[in-house]
């Protein structure tokens, strides 16, 4: 009971604070065309129109950016008034016929999601509901709803147009104050780390993808890329300054104090103070301060550099030092541009926003959509041998519970079995206590309020509201007694338990199906990111890193799949693996961030060759169910790194007895690249080899 308790109260949890304006926005859509309808003795049509509109805001997506919600709204619309359209069509035919279409909606829209739920909510409500409009006014009257639900989101547009922007400009900017707070400085813990460059990851796409749609005043071309790529430099080299700090801690201290790493960890707290400053406010006052942090920094390791000269310090870890101030220096000056760049206004002119069209449909691969058609076609067959007026709330209940995963499929049940018996309950009550169509408006209005306000912070509350808000919208015409309560009641609890059944007995063990090829495919990637950093080609790198952290991520969707799937569970040696290859990746921008050596050959290339032979080994390895660990050189490469690390210091101090300490000589440049590669290849070797390790294949 206790648990059951628990459940409930993370449910209902507000994730934040309700969208009241957006409440309200929705309800005037919704309720106008029913109140219009009551007044003028039109209740079909005006239920019609609400019920259009209903269903297209239930495609919207409060919050993102104007273009992109305009288009998903009209998106909607255009599906909704189709799909009341072949419900209007196939009602007087057989209803085999039927099962079979709406079986079919049901599984294009899991495939294709441009049509979603929507869709086939639409075609469902229509073909069940008992009305005498025509095929073309059904069509109509959901389109007039739709163009409404878009007519209302527009109508705020000038006034709200650049607020996603600026709020997506704001969570990319502290995302990444977060991630310089915490990386820059004192170490983290690998899984607090994770969560600070996933959060600063996705602010950075979510910013590239926004930024997409607007014009920026300044900006020629019309595709503002100064802003991301700078925050992008701001990432790389907090990540490439977190390795390099921990390998400088390891080399440094024990001959240099620990002065410098609290004059490093004040200089990384004032420069994420004024990068959280800049994305909040446009400006910061924090940025002097953060700049004359970066100078006693750098005057800290300019001193250990001259003990290094001396003889006091060893060369390497002064040459690391030194690749650790070029990090901090580049932040500082990243930040900088950003204050600037923050600024900056986004163009007023009086034009729509701007659309951008996708490059192909967003489809969902895999046997749950066949698995939904399947259960939806099985729903219908049953309900149409009964051919009970509210068996469409059925026939819904299977379609909207059922998930890809077993676990989220009981968990979507569960709040559709409590929302609509309260719901259901709410609405007797109501009508009970209050008959007639005016009153059922205004409940229906407090549920499209309280329901849209509460929809983007529990989805609990957005269930219990949106059950009876789609209940009196569907039989808004008719009347509601306590026997249509009950029985809506009990087919929704039989139709969620259809879902489970279909959940469990058509598992198609899809997540551990695409285990393999999800590995292979992470080893390939990170062994193309490790062969680009022998030429260092700045595009080709990034294209590297943004495939091989996209491989992950699909890894750890089918992990995640897996724990919730009947008898699931994800083996833990493979999100170990995950988490080493964020650390890989981490080492892999650490090198790139170093600059190239001076003309003498260098063993890094050789160390980056063996490195991506071991991984592309790995792969063939999963793919083919062949287990062991092929001979090669990287022991014996990681040694000659290091003693070609010791050669050069040796000869450098040569050429600072003969007086050259001022000059950048090719030796100089050689070593300054040897010292601080050198931590950053044996961290990307060792990751490499416990990667290659927990993807080795075994029984599971």
């Amino acid at each position: 009971m206790r648990g059951l308790v628990d459940m409930l109260r993370v449910d209902f949890r507000l994730s934040g604070p309700p969208a009241w304006t957006y409440g309200l926005l929705c309800m005037l859509v919704v309720c106008f065309p029913l109140l219009l309808g009551v007044l003028l003795g039109r209740l079909e049509e005006g239920a019609s129109v609400a019920l259009g509109g209903y269903l297209t805001l239930f495609g919207d997506a409060p919050g993102q950016l104007y273009g992109d919600r305009v288009r998903r709204l009209l998106t909607t619309t255009a599906t909704v008034t189709l799909g009341s359209g072949l419900g209007a069509l196939i009602h007087p035919h057989p209803w085999p016929i039927a099962a079979v279409v709406v079986g079919l909606v049901a599984a294009a829209g899991i495939y294709w999601r441009a049509l979603g739920i929507p869709a086939v909510l639409s075609v469902t409500l229509t073909y069940f509901a008992p009305s005498g409009m025509g095929v073309l006014l059904h069509m109509g009257t959901s389109a007039c709803g739709g163009l409404l639900a878009v007519l209302a989101v527009m109508a705020i547009w000038p006034l709200r147009r650049r607020r996603p922007l600026r709020r997506t400009v704001e969570e990319a900017g502290t995302a990444l104050a977060d991630l310089l707070a915490g990386g820059g400085r004192a170490p983290l813990a690998d899984e607090s780390w994770e969560s600070l460059r996933h959060r600063a990851a996705t602010a950075l796409k979510d910013l590239e993808a926004a930024l997409s749609l607007y014009r920026v005043a300044g900006e020629e071309d019309g595709s503002p890329e100064r802003l991301p790529a700078t925050l992008t430099r701001i990432f790389q080299q907090t990540i490439a300054l977190r390795v390099l700090r921990a390998a400088a801690v390891e080399t440094v201290e024990a001959r240099a104090g620990t002065e410098w790493t609290r004059e490093l960890d004040e200089a990384i707290g004032a420069l994420a103070r004024a990068l959280r400053e800049a994305a909040l406010l446009g400006g910061s006052a924090e940025m002097p301060g953060a700049l004359a942090a970066v100078g006693r920094f750098a005057d800290s390791v300019e001193e250990i550099r001259r003990t290094a000269r001396a003889g006091d310090t060893p060369l390497p870890a002064a040459a690391l030092l030194g690749q650790v101030t070029l990090c901090v220096d580049r932040i500082a000056m990243a930040v900088r541009s950003v204050e600037q760049q923050a600024a900056e206004s986004v163009e007023m002119g009086p034009r729509l926003p701007k659309f951008v069209r996708s490059r192909k449909p967003v489809i969902t691969t895999g046997y749950h959509p066949i698995r939904v058609g399947l259960a939806v076609t099985a729903a219908m067959v049953l309900m149409l041998v009964i051919h009970e007026h509210y068996a469409k709330w059925f026939v819904v209940t299977v379609a909207v519970s059922l998930r890809p995963t077993y676990r989220d499929t009981v968990d979507r049940v569960r709040l559709r079995v409590l929302g609509t018996a309260v719901g259901a309950v709410a609405g007797a009550v109501v009508l009970a206590v209050a008959p007639g169509h005016l009153y059922l408006t205004l409940f229906v209005s407090v549920c499209a309020a309280l329901g849209f306000a509460l929809r983007g912070c529990s989805y609990g509350y957005w269930m219990m509201l949106a059950t009876p808000l789609s209940l009196m919208l569907a039989d808004f015409a008719l009347s509601l007694d306590w026997g249509a309560a009950a029985a809506r009641v009990v087919l929704t609890i039989t139709g969620g338990v259809l879902a489970l059944l279909f959940a469990r007995l058509l598992w198609s063990r899809g997540y551990r199906a695409t285990l393999t090829a999800a590995i292979a495919e992470v080893l390939d990637r990170h062994a193309a990111l490790v062969r680009s950093l022998i030429d260092q080609d700045p595009r080709e790198v990034n294209a590297r890193i943004s495939s091989a952290t996209d491989a992950a991520g699909r890894l750890a969707d089918s992990l995640d799949g897996l724990d919730k799937e009947p008898g699931g569970g994800a083996p833990r040696r493979l999100r170990d693996a995950v988490t080493v290859a964020g650390r890989l990746r981490d080492n892999a921008l650490a090198l790139f961030a170093i600059p190239p050596p001076g003309n003498e050959s260098d063993p890094t290339g050789a160390v980056l060759d063996l490195v991506a032979d071991r991984l592309e080994k790995a792969a063939e390895g999963v793919r083919t169910d062949r287990q062991g660990t092929p001979p090669d050189d990287l022991d014996r490469a990681l040694d000659e790194l290091g003693a070609y690390v010791d050669e050069l210091a040796a000869r450098r101090l040569d050429e600072l007895a003969e007086g050259a300490g001022d000059r950048m000589t090719g030796l100089r440049r050689s070593i300054r690249h040897a010292a601080a590669a050198r931590p950053a290849l044996r961290g990307l070797s060792a990751e490499a080899v416990r990667l290659a390790s927990l993807t080795a294949p075994r029984s599971c």
